[in-house]
């Protein structure tokens, strides 16, 4: 999914409910980078999370499931949806909601302007580091080694997160054995960066006219 997608999902979940959306899964992280910096672990699935602060019975939850959720007209018509939950799903560290990141969701094809809110980045690898399924897992160490996330914050993040001793042991694990691209690997991509950029800048070889020697007499 990337950021014009999840916005016509925002534009449609706002206008379903009334309310400001709250992405809190993978996708989240659209609302911190766009998608042409991010690995494809970050954004391949087309499935994003949306809650709301005031749902405590689930109502709007359900009413985005239901309208656009999976095999709803709206997915099968765009093959991308919602899936309505609650904030309470997610584990997330103290003082998460302080530090929400808010989009101003341009006017689209399928409505007007909305307000939507996005877990900050640390945030939300401690959210997946909690479920630690196989695709959190790939989730956080592609968002790791592409040096988009500093495994020290995250790292404090979870010492503020109500788990348990032995997940909060797991998830420290992970985090302690990743590390940002290898500096020759970083060192390799931006020669290539600047080969291209050389390429780009240097006009095109003319291809040698044999005959052009001959008209000129020579």
């Amino acid at each position: 999914m990337n950021r014009e997608e999840l916005a016509e999902v925002l534009r449609a979940a706002s206008q379903l409910v009334g309310d400001r959306p709250i992405v809190m899964g993978s996708q989240a992280i659209l609302g911190t980078y766009d998608e042409d910096v991010l690995p494809p672990a970050a954004t391949v699935s087309m499935e994003a999370d949306v809650a709301f602060l005031d749902d405590a019975d689930r109502m709007k939850a359900d009413m985005v499931t239901g309208a656009i959720g999976e095999d709803s007209s709206f997915h099968q018509l765009r093959g991308y949806y919602a899936e309505g939950i609650h904030v309470e799903t997610a584990t997330l560290p103290e003082g998460w909601r302080e530090r929400l990141i808010t989009w101003s969701v341009p006017p689209g094809a399928n409505g007007p302007g909305a307000v939507a809110s996005f877990l900050e980045p640390h945030d939300l690898v401690v959210a997946k580091l909690a479920a630690f399924r196989e695709k959190d897992v790939r989730c956080v160490t592609a968002l790791t080694r592409a040096g988009l996330i500093d495994p020290q914050v995250a790292l404090e993040r979870l010492e503020h997160t109500d788990l348990h001793p032995v997940a909060r042991q797991r998830a420290a694990g992970l985090l302690a054995g990743l590390d940002p691209a290898p500096p020759a690997e970083e060192a390799g991509a931006e020669r290539l960066r600047r080969s291209i950029a050389n390429e780009k800048r240097v006009p095109p070889r003319q291809t040698p006219d044999p005959g052009r020697d001959r008209r000129r007499g020579r």
